[in-house]
């Protein structure tokens, strides 16, 4: 195995959406490594909730609006358009972000971001966030269906006003699952890739269903955050599991490099 080919021989699990799959298994495949994707979940467009409208159109200044993933901005700027607004008409807003996947999708489309904590976590998000909103402030938090809650229960304690917009939902893709039993069956992984909390109970409930518990015991789990890891850790199961610092896929690249390079040794 070469320094500049350290994932040479060994086969990675991409799991995440299609739409997000190939960039990382480019980057799998220009380290050495054999990416095989089996999507787990699929995002899609919420039916527009037109009780934004108003709440969209009365922010002002002291305001915010915040992206809690990429797929937040995107699902966002389709429902303002359903609600007949221009990024315009919400250019005095102040934008935070989860990530910094967040904020270059979201400076893409041309929003002016004001905060991304360096911890992509809401926790971090939460604690400066309440650092900078005022009492009077009003704040739209964009999300997928099964984000976590805990922003919004410290905006409630905190009594600060924010308007719940569920943009987009995450669904599991349950065709796949033959996929997944193959691939397990003739033990043809090295390491599988979770990228988020779905993506890992997507995974394990395909796992606990058809109880290969064991059929997972030698494969590295790479999880890309404590949540995603506290997430499959849930499932009660005997894994090896490896988390980058930077919660990132480039992150969670050089974790695997790095494994396979010390298993080499």
């Amino acid at each position: 195995m070469s320094a500049e080919k350290p994932l040479n021989g060994f086969n990675v699990l991409v799991t995440r959406a299609n739409s997000q799959a190939a960039e990382f298994s480019k980057k799998i495949q220009a380290v050495g490594g054999c990416p095989i994707e089996v999507p787990l979940i699929a995002t899609r467009k919420t039916e527009t909730d037109f009780n934004a409208l108003p709440v969209l159109k009365q922010l002002t200044s002291k305001d915010w609006i915040v992206f809690t993933s990429a797929n937040g901005v995107q699902y966002f700027h389709e429902h303002v358009k359903d609600l007949s607004l221009e990024l315009e008409d919400l250019k005095n807003v102040n934008v935070a972000c989860v990530g910094v996947k967040t904020k270059k999708a979201a400076e893409k489309i041309g929003w002016k971001v004001s905060l991304c904590p360096e911890e992509f976590r809401a926790e971090s998000l939460a604690e400066e966030l309440i650092d900078h909103v005022r009492q009077d402030s009003k704040i739209v938090i964009a999300r997928g269906n099964l984000a976590r809650t805990y922003l919004r229960e410290v905006l409630t304690e905190k009594k600060i006003f924010f308007f719940d917009f569920v943009v987009y939902e995450t669904i599991q893709l349950l065709e796949n699952e033959k996929e997944v039993l193959h691939l397990l069956e003739n033990k043809t992984i090295d390491f599988i890739t979770l990228t988020s909390s779905s993506t890992a109970s997507a995974f394990m409930q395909i796992v606990k269903r058809n109880g290969l518990e064991n059929r997972v015991r030698d494969i590295v789990f790479v999880c890309i955050g404590p949540i995603t890891r506290d997430k499959l850790l849930s499932y009660k199961i005997k894994c090896t599991c490896i988390m980058p610092e930077k919660y990132t896929i480039d992150g969670m690249l050089e974790k695997m490099c790095t494994y396979a390079e010390k298993r080499e040794e």
